[in-house]
């Protein structure tokens, strides 16, 4: 599997994650009290889950871009005078 495969996957889930928090929003909303506040902790759950799995999927499609142009080396001039 390439990170370009892994990164969908991700998406996938992504979508997955949003179809939860939008079917069980509506419910959360009609309960009261300590059911409520179990709703919306779940619900903040979901949310952080789907905020992770959308940054993990960002950074795995972009895993490659602007590696080539990165320097991964500096020059020895930097570390040794010329006249040592």
């Amino acid at each position: 599997m390439t990170l370009q495969e892994l990164s969908r996957e991700y998406l996938k889930e992504e979508a997955k994650l949003t179809r939860q928090i939008d079917s069980y929003l509506p419910y959360a909303k009609t309960l009261s009290g300590e059911q409520k506040h179990e709703a919306y902790r779940r619900l903040s759950c979901l949310y952080e889950m789907r905020r992770d799995v959308r940054t993990t999927a960002a950074a795995l499609s972009k895993y490659y871009e602007n590696k080539a142009t990165r320097r991964i080396y500096h020059k020895n001039g930097q570390y040794f005078s010329a006249n040592s």
